[in-house]
């Protein structure tokens, strides 16, 4: 009989605080805490729902939250005119723009709620304070953002997807919530919420309104916004002075991630910025129609990545060699299905573009290469939650805006000249390059397989560079 993976095995019993307000470093195991008696212990599965069955719902939400753009960007695509449409151009541009943005209104947040609300006592109280002070901070900052960017002159589409950053700031807050009280179906309706349906919404606008890049936004601001409010209600936030000092961690130990979090958001869509600026116009959406085969290996790692961190920083607390061989094992898990996706989305590539943007030959060798990313970030998820665990996170500051610096500069060039393949094959070496630095850093604690993982990408680079030799004679 298989044993069991690690990330599969019941939800973790609370873990330790998030900290005391002071410089982020490492931190030692605390003795146990006596445990009062109690219904439902926090963070365990809701009665009904089996331990080992919890992953798997975490990754059905983040499929829908990745195969959002693939359902609904054909048609949305065909009502706008085409990839090189400015509405396509422009409305695929204010997503992106919304989701680096995103980072400014919740960075930390989301992991301070789920740490805070496993803690013992009064973690509940805690982690809905947080939520709270993340609400208040979200809409805030939204309607200064939106006062800011109106006097400035920016377009309607832009003004929508401020709005959508910060409803979408509130719906991140109550999944983190929703997520350290283990109910994952919950989290699964907020996610379609914020992210299908939201699509749905801009689509279903262009339809009855025109194909304009200010209608489609607003459609998607609409759905995010009720999606924030159903998050409130089944979260519950407080006032933040109800746990001034639980507030007041989260923020000092979310201070490294701010600029990591930036930087991760711009290494993400960093390239279609960079292709809005340096490329001839309508190449941003010609690359853009394809990035959904980096968006979705990526998506299905983050939605397991719900139960892998909860297993990595739950062993952190205890046994170092016991830590080391979840740690290891969770990233064997998520590498190798890293490279099976890398693999599947690089020979399938030719059939995914020819249903999402009508068989672009341009689009289809992007999509061809951009699926190898996710063995990097599978590297880069388990590295980072290892650090999480020991709260040894001052790395956070400089390795991923470096890493950002560096794929900007080895993308430029490719992109000034319109090779949107040479900008494809540069995220992926960037991404690897992530991992890599954060396994690093995370070696005082795990020795991660470092050499192991490079080997996956350059094989599954193979299978890639093979596909698209392969098109390129067929097209010949």
């Amino acid at each position: 009989m298989s044993r069991t993976p690690p990330w599969a095995e019941p939800a973790p019993e609370p873990a330790e605080p998030l900290g005391v307000p002071g410089p982020v470093g490492p931190v030692q195991p605390s003795s146990p805490q006596p445990r009062t008696a109690q219904t439902t212990p926090v963070g365990s599965p809701r009665r009904g729902l089996p331990p080992r069955v919890v992953p798997y719902l975490y990754l059905i939400a983040s499929a829908v939250q990745g195969m959002a753009a693939v359902l609904v960007q054909p048609f949305s695509i065909h009502l706008f005119g085409g990839v090189r449409s400015p509405g396509w151009n422009s409305a695929s541009f204010a997503i992106s723009v919304m989701q680096v943005g995103l980072v400014a209104f919740s960075a930390g947040f989301p992991l301070a709620i789920t740490r805070a609300w496993l803690e013992p006592g009064d973690g509940p109280r805690n982690a809905r304070a947080i939520n709270g002070f993340n609400v208040l901070l979200a809409v805030l900052g939204g309607a200064l953002g939106l006062g800011i960017a109106a006097l400035a002159g920016a377009p309607a589409y832009l003004l929508a997807s401020i709005w959508s950053m910060a409803a979408l700031a509130v719906v991140v807050a109550a999944q983190a919530q929703l997520r350290a009280q283990a109910r994952p179906l919950t989290f699964a309706a907020l996610a379609a919420g914020s992210s299908l349906i939201a699509h749905l919404f801009g689509l279903t606008a262009i339809a009855l309104f025109g194909a304009h890049a200010a209608v489609f936004m607003g459609g998607f601001a609409v759905s995010t916004t009720l999606t924030a409010l159903a998050g409130i209600l089944l979260t519950r936030p407080t006032a933040p002075q109800r746990a001034w000092g639980a507030v007041k961690t989260a923020v000092v130990a979310g201070a490294p991630l701010l600029p990591h979090s930036f930087a991760i958001i711009l290494l993400m869509q960093g390239d279609s910025i960079l292709l809005k600026r340096l490329a001839s116009p309508g190449e941003t959406g010609v690359y853009l129609a394809a990035l959904v085969f980096a968006q979705g290996p990526i998506a299905v790692l983050a939605g397991l990545n719900n139960a892998w961190s909860a297993t990595v920083l739950k062993a952190s607390h205890g046994d170092p060699a016991e830590f080391e061989r979840i740690s290891r094992s969770t990233l064997r898990t998520a590498t190798r299905l890293g490279a099976l996706m890398a693999v599947l989305g690089s020979i399938g590539a030719p059939l995914g573009i020819l249903v999402l943007a009508q068989g672009n030959p341009d689009t289809t060798r992007v999509a061809v290469v951009l699926p190898v990313l996710g063995i990097g970030y599978a590297l880069y998820l388990v590295s980072t939650n290892i650090l999480f665990g020991r709260l040894r996170t001052t790395a956070f500051y400089w390795v991923t805006p470096a890493v950002v610096v560096l794929a900007a500069a080895a993308a430029a060039w490719p992109a000034s000249r319109d090779a949107l393949v040479g900008v494809a094959w540069a995220k992926v070496a960037a991404f690897t390059l992530l991992g890599l630095a954060y396994a690093w850093n995370a070696r005082k604690d795990v020795a991660l397989p470092m050499l192991r993982t490079v080997g996956l990408v350059a094989a599954a680079g193979l299978v890639a560079a093979a596909v698209l030799a392969v098109y390129t004679l067929l097209l010949a």
